[in-house]
C-alpha cells in the first residue's frame, strides 16, 4: 500500500511518460495486427533499428559539429526521414535478384543495429542517450514528445479509419484487389509509411526494444485469442496500452529498466494467452 501511495503521490513524475507509453501502445498494437498477419514482423524490427540509427546519427553530427549537417537535422527529423526512406524501399523494391526480400530486410536490420552501436561507442556526450534509444528508458520524456506522439497517433488512426477497408483488402487479397483496379502498391506503401512514422516518433521517446515489442507481441496475443479480425484489433490495442502502462508502473515502483519492463509485460500477456488456449483445448 505504501508503494502505491508513493506512486500516486508522484503522479507529476509519471504522468507524461505514462501518456506517451499508453498512446504508443495503442497505436503500435493496432498497426501490429497488419504486421503480424502480413508476416512482416522483421520489417518492423528493421524499421525500429533504422530509426535508432537516425537518432544516433543526429547525436553524432551534433557532437562533432560536422559543418552544416549538425544544424540541418535533429534526432526527431533525421529519424523520420531515414525510417520513411527505408519503408519506401521495402514497399517498392521487391526484386533483389538472387537475394530474398527477407534477406535484404535482415541486412538492413543488422547494418542499422551495428551502426548505432558503433556511433554510440564514438560519442561520449550522448552515450547514455544511445543506450536509451536502444533499450528504452522512458522515465522522463520531453514535453515535445507529449504533444508530438499523440498528434501523430491521431493522424495515423484517422488515415486507417478512412482507408480501413482498402488496407484490409490489399493486405489479405492483393490479387483480387488488382483485378478490381485498386492501387495496391500505393496502398501498401501508405500502410508502411504510417508504420514508419509511428516507429520513428515512438523510438525517440521509448526506445527501439519496447517499440518493437509493442508492435509484435500484443498483435500476436490477440490473434492467438480470436480469429475475428475487428476484435483482434480491439484486443491488440487494449493489450498494447496495458503492456506500456503496467510496464512503466513496475519499472517505477521496482526501479527496473523501463523498456525491458514493458517488453516483459507484453510477453507475459502472450504467455497467458498461450496457457488459456491450451486449457480451452483440453
Amino acid at each position: 500500500m505504501e508503494i502505491l501511495a508513493e506512486f500516486f503521490n508522484g503522479y507529476f513524475l509519471w504522468r507524461d511518460p505514462m501518456i506517451v507509453g499508453a498512446v504508443t501502445g495503442a497505436v503500435c498494437g493496432f498497426l501490429g495486427v497488419y504486421i503480424v498477419l502480413r508476416r512482416i514482423v522483421f520489417v518492423s524490427a528493421a524499421l525500429t533499428q533504422i530509426s535508432s540509427f537516425g537518432v544516433g546519427l543526429a547525436f553524432y553530427l551534433e557532437a562533432y559539429s560536422l559543418g552544416a549537417f549538425a544544424s540541418l537535422f535533429d534526432p526527431f527529423s533525421l529519424s523520420i526521414v531515414l525510417t520513411c526512406l527505408a519503408a519506401l524501399f521495402f514497399a517498392l523494391k521487391r526484386d533483389f535478384s538472387r537475394i530474398s526480400q527477407e534477406g535484404v530486410i535482415a541486412f538492413g536490420f543488422l547494418l542499422a543495429s551495428g551502426a548505432v552501436v558503433i556511433i554510440g561507442d564514438r560519442i561520449t556526450k550522448g552515450a547514455h542517450d544511445i543506450a536509451n534509444i536502444l533499450f528504452g528508458s522512458a522515465v522522463v520524456v520531453d514535453q515535445t514528445d507529449v504533444l508530438i506522439i499523440p498528434s501523430v497517433a491521431l493522424i495515423v488512426f484517422v488515415i486507417h479509419i478512412i482507408f480501413y477497408k482498402d488496407f484490409i483488402f490489399v493486405s489479405f487479397d492483393p490479387e483480387s484487389a488488382k483485378l478490381f483496379k485498386y492501387p495496391v502498391r500505393t496502398l501498401n506503401t501508405g500502410l508502411l509509411i504510417t508504420i514508419a512514422v509511428m516507429v520513428a516518433v515512438a523510438t525517440r521517446a521509448l526506445g527501439a526494444l519496447p517499440v518493437f515489442a509493442l508492435l509484435a507481441l500484443p498483435a500476436l496475443t490477440s490473434l492467438y485469442i480470436t480469429e475475428r479480425l475487428k476484435l483482434a484489433f480491439v484486443i491488440s490495442v487494449i493489450l498494447g496500452i496495458l503492456s506500456a502502462t503496467l510496464g512503466y508502473f513496475f519499472s517505477f515502483i521496482l526501479s527496473l529498466p523501463t523498456g525491458a519492463s514493458m517488453t516483459v509485460c507484453a510477453s507475459v500477456f502472450f504467455l497467458l494467452a498461450l496457457g488459456w488456449r491450451e486449457l480451452r483445448a483440453r
